[in-house]
């Protein structure tokens, strides 16, 4: 029954979707309030589209289960960018109105899920059996509850909610690769590039051993060169810095005190009954009132109630890279997951999407009549729906249903309900009738139908985060101005080997702009208040200065170089140098040729160079022996046969070659079908590389990373 490590196994699988398939580990106890408070759950924004960080803790946790040897920092960004691909191809096929459907969904199991690469799954012949697998499916429910059998249904979990977002995607890409094909002029072109030869006698030259003759260049011929071609050579203004980082940590005694704080925060949260003044009191985040399914909390906490499901149960506290975080259950009460319900709406001028011009407080007198109405009369409810609701699309049609709402999946309706009316409650009977307020309006609303009595609990969190005391940071800052003093006139190199070997964090050499934000590598709020400072009118190289950080960090900044607006002639000589090398070799070899050499074998013995001789080249391939040179060959197609060529400069060294012979060996055009399709991969995937560079250029991106 266990199929965790077969699907482990499948890790090629990762790469081959468009949206990884995700698995929930524990987390972290430092993330736990994040999925608890809901202005920070959110990590980015693709085009006003959330990231949120349960996906993007899940996307690397996967990752790192299969990639273990790769650095954290690595797969971070790797998670990342599947994140964005995902949201941005899903928000164009949506522009499109494409959809996934039910049919979509299985056969999308069937040939694209982890689960169709498993054995145990498959018939005879190798394809997937989906009986099999629904029986698994059917089976894995039934399991009691462990760390395993958790994962798996995990597995599964992500896999039914995240597949059709790769239908969707998958739908959108296979349309904007209909009908872009290869043409058959192109196949044909390309065919015969593959089978067209030409036999060439010819020689070679290195430039390394003909140079010597012309490595001399005055310098007014630089000079002369530049002037012409100024838009190549002019240089920016740039500046080249250099980092030690002086990281804030807390010392062994700040952790022993924080350690003795939260021992006494737990006692007061256990034995005190103003749970919420208390998580206001002393909690970095605010208490949430919400009450929350099981499987709806983080892993720990769902463990932690499989034990511990009392009102009053203690959880932790437990530290995780200084964040310490202590949870108490405060409220549990039982729930219906599902209801099935109608409602009347009666909206106002001041509600979301108003049909009317009826103040806020006629609305709320007009919803209290009709209320105590149906509550004496329930037979009244339909009649009233369609007589008196606002809500038009289900008034006429439905009778004001509004289907089967989960708890989990709440609508709007039942988001920040004002009212006393407790939807899911377990206290409710059919035919329950209740009033609730909303930014809709005023809801009568009728319970129709009820199933899945279970559990939600209500949690009272406190978050603190370690940080240093003032102690500490005072010897961070002396020992910053220490190490500054010491190497005050050292040159760059001796400065950040004297800070390497005290293993301080170092970044070598970043070359800056003006009009840069962020500097790579750093990524702190100070990136432009240090740009501006390197950019200052005084500043000369070999200037340092001290930054500190929001979170205490400090940073010594060393102004390696200043490089302003003009023409470094020294800098470029290595670029222009071989260039006008080259022109001489050009012309020397260009006379010999056309005025005392006219063969092949008169240019061999002048250079006491030897002929290669019936050598067969291509345009396919271009290659000239082991070089590839395309100019060559091009020559070798469009010279004169038995003709000598003039000096041909390639890339590698100088050609003079002699076309003996061309031919081709076609066959009929029926045999390059295989060229169309070979070529049709090709361009597909050039054109789908280049649309989703595009895509992700145009978007509307933002990463939030840098604050958590």
């Amino acid at each position: 029954m266990n199929f965790l490590e077969k699907i482990r196994k499948n890790t090629w699988l990762v790469f081959f979707f468009i949206s990884v398939s995700l698995i929930f580990f524990v987390l972290d106890p430092n993330m736990i309030l994040r999925f608890f408070t809901e202005n920070s759950t959110i990590i980015g924004k693709v085009n006003g589209e959330n990231i949120l960080i349960k996906e993007y803790v899940d996307c690397f946790q996967f990752l790192k289960r299969f990639r273990e040897d790769e650095p954290d920092h690595y797969l971070k960004n790797d998670a990342w960018k599947l994140l964005v691909h995902e949201k941005v191809l899903n928000q164009e096929a949506k522009k499109l109105g494409i959809q996934s459907t039910k049919v979509d969904f299985w056969k999308a199991i069937e040939k694209q899920s982890i689960y169709s690469k498993i054995i145990d799954f498959q018939d005879d012949k190798g394809k997937m059996n989906m009986d099999k697998f629904k029986f698994y499916l059917k089976n894995l429910e039934k399991l009691p509850s462990t760390p395993q059998v958790e994962e798996e249904k995990n597995i599964w979990s992500y896999e039914k909610n995240s597949i059709s977002k790769r239908i969707v995607a998958k739908k959108y890409v296979e349309m904007l690769m209909y009908g872009l094909n290869t043409s058959f002029v192109e196949a044909k072109l390309n065919y015969k590039d593959k089978n067209l030869f030409s036999i060439i006698d010819y020689i070679f030259i290195p430039y390394s051993e003909i140079k010597k003759k012309y490595y001399k260049i005055k310098s007014n011929e630089i000079r002369d060169f530049i002037k012409k071609n100024k838009f190549l050579y002019k240089k920016e203004n740039l500046r080249n810095l250099s980092f030690v980082i002086f990281r804030s940590y807390p010392s062994l005694d700040d952790e022993k005190n924080m350690d003795f704080k939260m021992k006494k925060l737990f006692q007061k949260l256990k034995f005190s009954n103003h749970n919420s003044i208390i998580v206001s009191n002393q909690s970095e985040k605010p208490f949430d009132s919400n009450f929350y399914l099981k499987k709806d909390i983080p892993v720990v906490l769902q463990h932690f109630v499989d034990k511990n499901n009392q009102v009053g149960d203690m959880f932790g506290p437990v530290k995780e890279n200084n964040i310490y975080v202590m949870a108490k259950i405060t409220g549990k009460k039982m729930i219906y997951h599902s209801v099935l319900s109608s409602h009347i709406l009666i909206s106002h001028k001041d509600s979301v999407r108003f049909s009317n011009n009826r103040t806020k407080k006629d609305a709320e007198k007009i919803a209290k009549t009709i209320y105590e109405i149906v509550k004496k009369n329930p037979n009244q409810f339909n009649s009233l729906v369609i007589k008196k609701s606002d809500d038009i699309r289900t008034s006429k049609k439905n009778q004001g249903n509004l289907g089967w709402i989960k708890y989990d999946d709440q609508n709007e309706i039942f988001k920040g309900n004002k009212g006393e009316f407790d939807f899911f409650s377990s206290k409710n009977k059919k035919g329950t009738i209740g009033l609730s307020e909303t930014k809709f309006g005023y809801h009568i609303i009728r319970i129709d139908n009820i199933k899945d009595i279970k559990p939600v609990y209500q949690f009272a969190i406190i978050v603190k985060t370690l940080t240093p005391s003032k102690k500490t940071e005072d010897l961070l800052y002396r020992k910053t101005v220490q190490f500054l003093k010491e190497n005050k006139n050292s040159s760059l190199n001796v400065f950040i080997n004297n800070a390497r070997k005290k293993r301080y964090e170092t970044i070598f050499l970043k070359e800056i702009k003006r009009s840069q934000w962020n500097i790579d590598d750093l990524n702190t709020e100070l990136d432009k208040e240090i740009i501006n400072w390197s950019y200052e009118k005084d500043r000369k190289e070999g200037d340092t200065k001290i930054f500190s950080t929001s979170n205490k960090d400090y940073i010594i900044v060393f102004l390696s170089k200043i490089q302003k607006n003009g023409y470094p002639i020294e800098e470029i000589k290595k670029n222009i140098v071989p260039l006008l090398i080259n022109k001489k070799i050009d012309y020397y070899l260009s006379n010999i040729i056309n005025n005392k050499y006219v063969s092949l074998e008169e240019i061999a013995s002048r250079f006491s160079i030897k002929i290669n001789k019936y050598h067969k080249i291509n345009f396919y391939q271009s290659m000239i022996g082991t070089y590839q040179e395309p100019k060559v060959v091009g020559y070798a197609f469009s010279s004169k046969l038995h003709k000598t060529s003039k000096p041909i400069l390639g890339e590698k060294g100088v050609f003079f070659i002699r076309p003996l012979k061309r031919f081709n060996t076609y066959k009929k055009l029926s045999y390059f079908s295989d060229e169309m399709e070979s070529l049709n991969t090709h361009l597909r995937k050039n054109v789908l590389e280049k649309i989703g560079d595009v895509l992700i250029e145009k978007s509307n991106i933002k990463d939030h990373r840098k604050n958590i």
